[in-house]
């Protein structure tokens, strides 16, 4: 009795993985390369800085080069995986990328470092959205948001394990191309397993192409037309408002990329053990918790869980200036964390609800474009707030921004977007 009650939570739990195996490949092969990527977060500045030469502004001259190449890349890449497929893009992407670390190395010109900042950007752009479209492509619409936090659950664990990885390797090789070192051998063995999977896994119908939702498609293929020709007059089409909400709320978290650890550390006065703490519990319980988040945003509907999460993200930052504990900072960290893992699969399961089945690619590419491009607008502006208003003033403006979203989405979304 007592062990049959305690297989049915955790039968419902992890019903996804049964419904679709595959989840699991997808989940360990986005762990692993994002693990990799990591690694290097907290080591390449410092690298470029005391070992290489660089100044701040070559530094960041080299980030804008990553990130504009992987704007430039990305709907280019949907398109092309619309045509090709998705599992050759996305290794082509890991290939890419996987060569970047080591030639970290070696390099020592200006000019190569921003040849390979360019390869990293189109690796990613290669891999990062397509990965979301694949999930789409193969998920019914109902379960799409579960198995997207699936996707969203082992970045955000990763994201958290790699740079305190990255650092251990660091301190006990007291030279950074040890991480760069073990981001190529990792990158390489997800390449591996990526191949393995892709050659082996047993994927279902494409879900998206099986049939056409009533409820979406209502008039066939003049209905999915019309959607599109709204798309490019204006804001009547909701993919047309979810890219330019994508591109806004990317800049307000913008505003923080450069000024949150600055400020936690300098002004509230938590050193960096204190920081690492704080950002990896809140890490771990969120992923533990992801997947009951994604089949609530299943059953009570995407838009919901959406404006949820802007509630949550924008009331966290809010309050930032005002903490006095390190347990303030990590539940104010979860928050933030718990807003991620539940929005983000959500905005990708409704983009792919407002799209034709055709064209999933090219729509999570885009909005994966508009949301870099505000966050290359919104870094560096956060950063003149920072040094010429208040250090505060960051926080509250990217706070704005996020309930700004919330109102927009209020307005725009919540009654005309299918499948809601």
């Amino acid at each position: 009795m007592a062990g049959d009650g305690i297989r049915k939570p955790l039968g419902g739990y992890f019903r996804i993985f049964q419904s679709y195996p595959f989840l699991l490949g997808i989940a360990f092969l986005s762990f692993l390369s994002t693990i990799a990527l990591a690694v290097i977060i907290p080591t390449l500045p410092l690298y470029l800085k005391n070992e290489i030469g660089f100044h701040a502004g070559v530094i960041g001259f080299l980030f804008s080069v990553y990130a504009t190449a992987e704007i430039i890349a990305k709907t280019p890449f949907g398109v092309l995986s619309d045509h090709w497929g998705k599992q050759p893009v996305i290794l082509l992407g890991l290939l890419l990328t996987s060569f970047v670390p080591l030639g970290f190395i070696y390099a020592r010109s200006p000019v190569f470092f921003v040849l390979l900042e360019v390869l990293n950007g189109l690796g990613v752009a290669a891999f990062w959205p397509m990965l979301s479209a694949l999930i789409a492509e193969q998920v019914k619409h109902e379960e799409r948001a579960t198995a997207l936090t699936v996707l969203n659950m082992s970045y955000l664990v990763a994201l958290g394990l790699g740079p305190a990885f990255g650092a251990y390797v660091n301190h006990f090789a007291r030279s950074s191309v040890m991480a760069f070192e073990v981001a190529f051998f990792l990158l390489l063995a997800a390449v591996v397993f990526g191949v393995v999977f892709f050659a082996t896994a047993s994927f279902p119908e494409n879900e998206l192409k099986k049939a056409l939702r009533p409820e979406l498609f209502e008039t066939g293929r003049a209905e999915v037309g019309k959607r599109f020709s709204c798309f490019f007059e204006g804001f009547s089409g909701s993919y047309w408002v979810m890219l330019f909400i994508s591109l806004f709320q990317q800049f307000g978290l913008g505003l923080l990329s450069s000024t949150f650890i600055l400020y936690v550390n300098r002004q509230l006065g938590f050193h960096q053990g204190e920081i690492g703490t704080a950002l990896l519990i809140p890490a771990v319980l969120v992923a533990i918790f992801a997947l009951p988040v994604g089949h609530l945003t299943d059953r009570i509907g995407k838009v919901q869980v959406i404006q949820l999460a802007y509630l949550l993200g924008g009331a966290a930052l809010v309050v930032v200036p005002f903490l006095g504990e390190l347990w303030e900072l990590a539940v104010v960290v979860a928050l933030l964390a718990l807003a991620y893992v539940a929005g983000t699969p959500a905005w990708f399961a409704l983009t792919s609800v407002v799209v034709s089945p055709q064209r999933v690619g090219a729509a999570f590419a885009g909005i994966s474009t508009m949301q870099s491009l505000g966050f290359i607008v919104g870094s560096p502006l956060g950063g003149l707030l920072y040094e010429h208003l208040h250090p505060a003033s960051p926080f509250f403006a990217s706070g704005s921004v996020l309930f700004l979203c919330l109102l927009l989405i209020a307005l725009f979304l919540s009654r005309r977007s299918p499948g809601r």
